[in-house]
């Protein structure tokens, strides 16, 4: 202690606690995006890896099972149920603010699971605009499975009487429509996308975007920064 007491003046309260608390704040962000880098890595693989397989045919019945089958790809036999659709906002086509179509699809197994068939313009959200849209009879569909509400921290409530929803709102949409047996997990279609044929579908590309890597480096940096001005500062000049 005498040695330091030699080098270095001793700091004034105030500033001494503000240092500590910034320097922590950086460190724990950068931490925080260290996981972050760590979650978004192992996503990224688990991408690669459902896009080696070949589609399933058939989903568990087990949702514990349909919890670990994100972007599976899938093609599945059954019927499409008529006068039931969810639009699922904001969703952009080409810088174009539209919606996401979800309408139930009823498996031969009795099973509801809730289809993304694709993007409409915002213009074409009343289904009276666009009837060459309505789903009828048996089909054969090919999509990606998608788990979770893909919501975050300020993700709005969904907006039901205005049928708006925000989220994949499974259990909400289900009860909204008063449906039965739906499953816990959605399936994106995939196809070919041609703005006259609406709704547009998924290509099956997953775009992720990595930089946590960057926002690692930039608050530890600001930390060491805090540290080094801070050091300097209060080192006495001979």
């Amino acid at each position: 202690m005498s040695n330091l007491a030699a080098h270095f003046n001793r700091p004034r309260p105030v500033p001494l606690l503000m240092s500590i608390v910034f320097f922590g704040v950086c460190v724990a962000a950068g931490s925080w995006q260290l996981d972050r880098l760590r979650w978004k890595e192992q996503l990224i693989a688990d991408v690669a890896s459902a896009h080696e397989k070949p589609p399933l045919t058939a989903l568990p019945a087990d949702d514990a099972a349909l919890s670990t089958m994100q972007f599976a790809n899938v093609t599945l036999r059954g019927t499409w149920v008529p006068g039931v659709e969810f639009h699922l906002a904001p969703r952009y086509w080409r810088d174009q603010f539209g919606y996401a179509l979800i309408s139930p699809f009823k498996l031969a197994d009795g099973r509801l699971l809730l289809v993304n068939r694709g993007w409409v313009p915002g213009t074409m959200k009343l289904a009276e605009k666009r009837p060459t849209t309505a789903v009828k009879g048996p089909a054969t569909i090919r999509g990606m499975v998608r788990v979770g509400p893909e919501r975050g921290t300020f993700t709005p409530v969904s907006q039901p009487e205005k049928n708006i929803w925000f989220g994949r709102d499974i259990a909400d949409m289900a009860a909204h429509a008063n449906l039965k047996n739906v499953m816990p997990v959605m399936v994106d279609l995939v196809g070919t996308q041609d703005i006259k044929h609406l709704p547009i579908p998924s290509d099956g590309t997953i775009r992720l975007r990595n930089d946590h890597l960057g926002y690692v480096f930039t608050w530890w940096g600001i930390a060491l920064g805090i540290l080094v001005i801070f050091v300097t500062y209060h080192h006495k000049k001979r």
